[in-house]
Order: C-alpha cells, then structure tokens, then sequence
C-alpha cells in the first residue's frame, strides 16, 4: 500500500541520524508525521515541522505503540543498535521490535530500515539480529518494504565527522583495520529520498531493496580522502588481516571501545549489493559521489586550523 499526501507517518527512531533527514523529506512530500522518543525536550528542533508531532513513549511497551499507530497509514522503523550496551539489546532491538510493529501494523504499509550484509552467518552480531528481525518481520508482515542501506554519511555522521575527529589526534598516522574492506557510502540526504520515494510507490510493497552508493571505497582510501579533504593529511596505515582479527577479537570485551569488535566486523561483512538486489535505481533516485560530497561536507565539521 503506498501512502499518499496528507497521511499520517509513524516514524520510530526519527530523532536519529537518517531519522532527521527522512522527517525532512517526507514533511516536504506532504505527510503528516509522528515522532516517538523517551525524551521530547532534547529534540524540541524538530518542532519547526508544522505536520509533526514528538511524542513521549517506549516503543518497546505492546500497549505504547498501538496507541502510537492509532490513525496512522504507515510506520517507518529507523531503530537500531551499533554496538550492545546491555545482554539481549540486539534481540530486543533489531529481532522482537520488527515482529512486534509489524503484529501492530495490521494493513498499515511499513517501512523497515536493516542494514547491507546483514545475514544469519555473518561474522557480526548485530547483522546476524539484523537478519533475524527481517524473517520475523516476513513472517507477521510480508508486505513490508525492507531497505539495506550500507555505510551512511552527511552532517554530524558516526562516519566521515568521526573519522575527522579521530585524525586530529593522530599527527603520525591512522590504523586502520580490515583496510581493504569495500564500502559503499550514500549520503544521509539521497538515503532519505530514497526511502520517501519507497513508501510513495505501489510496487514497493513485499520488496527488499539494496542501497548502495554509487562507488566502491576501500576503507584505507576512504580514511585518506577524509584526511585531504580536512586539511590534515594524515597518513592511513593499513593493518594486516591478522592485527585486524586480533584487535577485534580482543576489542570483544569493550564495546564502546574503538577497536570494538562487532562494528568491524559488520564494516569487513557489508559487501557490496547483490547484483540482482533492487537499488537506488529502482527508486528513481541518483546517489552523489562520495568524493564529491567531502568538499561540501567536511569544511563545515572539521575544518584543519
């Protein structure tokens, strides 16, 4: 079912990263939105959308978030987790959440937003959950729309400004794990797009799309692009295949820590998108170079002085 001008959009996890750029686009499409956090008061921002409202609420309480459905054509699920912070966060998050949205969504269209790579067998946990949340969405709500986006980047990102971030305080070079690993990053705007353009269309419905940006980026170069781009020019200097592993396995007992272990192994994981898979092309929808999109980006985040 595809949503139309005037309807109302649940949008779990809008308060985010791509939830803010997505809140953005669909507000200029003509929707009305819905937003749920613990803590409206830090996002108050978000009130200069006249069609949103921010309401206060646990997503994961059955009762909470029938009510939060209540009147609305669609819900977008954006929730997700990098790293776990307490046992079970994964499976709370990224396996029971979707199967319980998609119980409460009866003939709602939804929106589930997954991650590239994301696989039963894979190496990282939160893609195992991530795959895991997609079949117990299937199995409740086959005519979700499913979207794997890979690496995202943009203003204020977990990704290119935490890189930039980083080179700052290593003047003699970066290490960098899994150097070779191939990324492909879309910017948060054309992710947005992309994703609004997803729940305008009919045949969206049941489908799972792949959104990868437009070229491959091995890691190394990605860190060294960032680091000519902020003026620091701060040298990459790969890690060997053995080091990586090592660093990760033993990053495993510290979470939050750099080297954590999962979010390495999901960056090694993500791969490219299958090349049958739908992609931003099927959502009439052009993703910028990641090259392109620095000169634009950085200066404003983490300009060299």
């Amino acid at each position: 079912m595809a949503i139309k001008p005037g309807d109302t959009v649940l949008v779990l996890g809008g308060c985010g990263f791509l939830g803010r750029a997505l809140i953005s686009e669909l507000h200029q499409r003509g929707y009305v939105l819905r937003v749920v956090t613990r803590r409206p008061d830090r996002h108050r921002d978000l009130l200069v959308f006249p069609r949103l409202t921010v309401l206060a609420g646990n997503v994961h309480d059955d009762q909470a978030l029938a009510q939060f459905a209540r009147g609305c054509h669609a819900i977008v699920n954006l929730i997700g987790v990098f790293a776990e912070r307490s046992p079970q966060e994964f499976r709370q998050v990224h396996e029971d959440l979707p199967m319980r949205i998609g119980r409460v969504a009866g003939g709602r269209a939804i929106l589930h937003v997954s991650a590239i790579g994301a696989s039963l067998n894979a190496a990282s946990a939160c893609l195992r959950s991530k795959a895991a949340g997609e079949a117990r969405l299937r199995e409740v709500a086959p005519q979700a729309i499913i979207v794997r986006p890979h690496v995202l980047y943009g203003p204020r990102d977990r990704f290119v400004c935490r890189f930039a971030r980083w080179l700052r305080w290593s003047p003699f070079g970066f290490p960098v794990p899994f150097p070779d690993a191939d990324l492909y990053p879309a910017h948060v705007a054309d992710m947005a797009a992309g994703l609004g353009r997803a729940l305008a269309l009919v045949r969206a419905a049941g489908q799972t799309y792949e959104l990868c940006g437009p070229e491959a980026v091995p890691l190394r170069h990605a860190v060294e692009a960032i680091s000519q781009a902020t003026g620091l020019r701060v040298s990459a200097r790969p890690l060997s295949l053995l080091t990586s592993r090592r660093l990760a396995q033993f990053g495993a007992r510290f979470p939050t820590w750099f080297f954590a272990a999962d979010p390495w192994w999901a960056l090694r994981d993500a791969g490219p998108c299958g090349r049958e898979a739908l992609g931003f092309a099927a959502l009439e929808t052009e993703p910028r170079p990641f090259g392109t999109a620095l000169r634009d980006l950085l200066p404003r985040v983490s300009p060299a002085r």
